[in-house]
């Protein structure tokens, strides 16, 4: 099927697009086929990852992204090492800004510089349009269809393009596709003991996390903490919340019929409910419950029970929810009355962190994708999510519920793009001034800026959507 695949994408894999750019040189793989580890020694040959330092994520110094002198940062490190064994090479990470812009530099003059990158989506979506990076789905050497071990497709829609994919993301290392999702409810349980209220996880194992539960939350939680300080029910962001309310309530960000015409899930009547029933909660009689400043400092203080905020503040630093709370647990958003039912739930990313990309330039992509292949198996000790949950929950969740959880949202329809270039910001304006008015003055654009900026996106996933498998 892949050959079949990769025969009908040909014609993508040529370099082109890169307005006024030098052609680059045609890159002829050393090997044809699928390549038998026990016939590769590369002679010694370095190969070099060029890979963004980012200190919201884990610093310079990690290794694949995992805190030096840690469980996880040893085992990455031994896999390196592994790895240059078994095929006799070197691999050099050079940790720079910008890898993605520099290998989109380097395909412009056609001259090498890496044999892979890992950045965040976010910064490399223009670049991997341009046909900077190699189509993976032209490549043997590894199977861009496995979500197993790259993610989830939805997970993976900023990295297609025209038919193409681009980027693959590293699921079988523990931790490293959760820290991408923009933002899910944590709660101080603290607070839930003493308050001795039901704990919203249980609402949500009973499948009953739905409106009427959330807003039930909204007026019993809230308090004077034994510091005779206000302690809300529940902090969001206006913008974030929304946005999920919406998709959790039977929408998906993009939908495409059998001719082509497509649907935008923000500008739907089930999105518009959620948007009213959101602005009701925000300027309505549960105002006072419910606080527009989510920061992490502030939960960590102690300023509400319940804060819907990134993902990554809750295990990925030093400075991360984890480091700072010992009784905390995660939850989605609430599902809406038109969701399918209690696992309709949404949560967006803006940009795939970790996301790995071949330059065209790469000096062998057979050999830059095998070694990729063999560098993000599963670590030893960890090759079932059985082995990841019970990490977890030893490491950072007094309840196996929420490490479930954590991996849940990363799989199945749960995560959904969100295009956080090109104008889709709207919905703190809904709070302010309304549902109605803003809509109205939103749809035309954002329809224009979706059909010009995403479709072909979504319709490259809606075309290799039956080869995707676990």
């Amino acid at each position: 099927m892949r050959k079949i695949l990769s025969a009908m994408l040909c014609a993508v894999m040529l370099f082109t697009c890169i307005s006024c750019a030098a052609e680059a040189p045609e890159i002829v793989p050393e090997y044809n086929g699928k390549v038998s580890d026990e016939a590769i020694d590369l002679g010694g040959r370095t190969l070099i990852m060029g890979m963004e330092p980012n200190a919201a994520i884990e610093n310079e110094g990690s290794t694949l992204g995992y805190i030096p002198n840690t469980e996880f940062g040893d085992l990455a490190s031994q896999r390196i090492k592994d790895v240059e064994k078994a095929y006799n090479c070197n691999i050099e990470f050079n940790y720079v800004s910008g890898p993605g812009e520099r290998a989109y530099n380097s395909a412009i003059a056609g001259t090498y510089i890496y044999d892979f990158i890992n950045q965040g989506s976010f910064s490399l979506i223009n670049y991997m349009r341009a046909n900077a990076f190699q189509d993976l789905t032209a490549v043997e050497n590894l199977d861009v269809f496995d979500e197993t071990k790259w993610g989830n497709k939805n997970m993976r829609i900023s990295t297609m393009w025209d038919g193409s994919i681009f980027g693959i993301l590293p699921a079988a290392h523990p931790m490293r596709l959760s820290n991408s999702l923009d933002e899910i409810f944590v709660i101080n349980e603290n607070y839930i003991a003493q308050l001795l209220e039901t704990d919203p996880r249980d609402y949500y194992e009973n499948g009953v996390w739905d409106w009427e539960h959330f807003e039930y939350c909204l007026y019993n939680y809230a308090h004077t903490n034994s510091a005779n300080e206000y302690v809300y029910s529940a902090a969001a962001s206006t913008g974030g919340f929304l946005r999920d309310l919406a998709m959790a309530n039977g929408n998906e960000f993009m939908t495409i019929d059998e001719n082509g015409d497509f649907e935008l899930g923000y500008f739907t009547p089930s999105a518009i409910e959620a948007y009213h029933q959101a602005y009701e909660w925000f300027n309505g009689a549960t105002a006072s419950y419910l606080n527009r400043d989510y920061s992490l400092e502030t939960f960590l203080a102690g300023g509400s029970v319940l804060v819907y905020i990134a993902s990554g503040h809750v295990l990925s630093t030093t400075n991360a929810i984890a480091y700072h709370m010992d009784n905390y647990g995660i939850i989605p958003v609430p599902y809406g009355p038109s969701a399918e039912g209690p696992m309709d739930f949404k949560s967006s990313y803006s940009s795939a962190q970790y996301t790995i990309a071949i330059p065209i330039t790469a000096k062998d992509i057979e050999i830059s994708a095998l070694v990729l292949d063999t560098i993000y198996e599963p670590f030893e000790g960890y090759e079932t999510e059985a082995d990841v949950l019970e990490y977890l929950s030893d490491n950072y969740f007094r309840d196996e519920r929420d490490a479930a959880f954590l991996l849940e949202m990363t799989k199945n329809d749960h995560a959904f793009y969100h295009d956080h270039l090109h104008g889709f910001t709207f919905w703190s304006e809904i709070i302010d001034s309304g549902v109605t008015k803003v809509v109205e003055s939103k749809e035309e654009s954002l329809y224009a800026a979706a059909e010009k900026y995403d479709l072909s996106a979504y319709a490259t996933m809606k075309q290799y959507e039956e080869y995707f498998h676990e």
